[in-house]
């Protein structure tokens, strides 16, 4: 069964009609026998939104609470396709940061993913759920929020730590921009990918 990541960009989830197509498609992979990682942005203008939202409130607002702020758009989009997904019969689970340990470095704004663990996501594939996750945020070592910049890298110095052996790489790479990438993992392998 092959493991299959696709990422949604704004204007792919930016209304009700697009997050129920969306959500015909990964039911189609999924019916196809993949396992399913879907990665989200937030809806088309909620983000820009957002940040005009905290610059009515003040001149400079605090980064810290701007990434709080801006990360939200991203759970939004998770939450509601988690549960169109749910509705049509699909069990299906999302996830946001600080539930996979998606850590970044303390860069607000323009934060740098330094590794993701996979256990989670692993875990819930392997109860046959749909895995949905908010992209566009991370978790600094101090335990806040980060947002990533539009355009995302990653650093991928810790790759090849511990014993997973298999990577995921580039789940975002414009904040607008559908693609899909996959992955097959023999059914017999043991090693869990480590998200980088």
């Amino acid at each position: 069964m092959g493991l299959v990541v696709q990422k949604y960009g704004g204007t792919s989830v930016g209304s009700i009609e697009r997050i129920k197509a969306v959500a015909d498609r990964v039911v189609r992979s999924r019916e196809a026998g993949n396992r399913i990682v879907v990665v989200v942005s937030a809806m088309a203008g909620e983000t820009n939104r957002l940040f005009k939202l905290a610059s009515e409130l003040s001149d400079t607002p605090s980064p810290r609470e701007t990434d709080v702020l801006v990360a939200t758009g991203e759970q939004v989009s998770a939450a509601l396709l988690a549960i169109r997904l749910q509705a049509m019969g699909r069990p299906t689970v999302s996830f946001l940061a600080f539930q996979m340990n998606l850590t970044t470095d303390s860069n607000y704004g323009r934060a740098r993913i330094k590794s993701v663990q996979a256990d989670r996501v692993m875990r819930a594939l392997d109860d046959g759920q749909i895995v949905v996750v908010a992209g566009f945020q991370g978790v600094n070592p101090a335990g806040d929020i980060d947002a990533w910049p539009r355009r995302v890298r990653s650093d991928r110095s810790g790759a090849g730590s511990g014993s997973q052996s298999r990577h995921l790489r580039n789940l975002h790479r414009r904040g607008r921009r559908l693609y899909r990438r996959s992955q097959h993992l023999s059914q017999s392998q043991e090693a869990r990918p480590h998200l980088v």
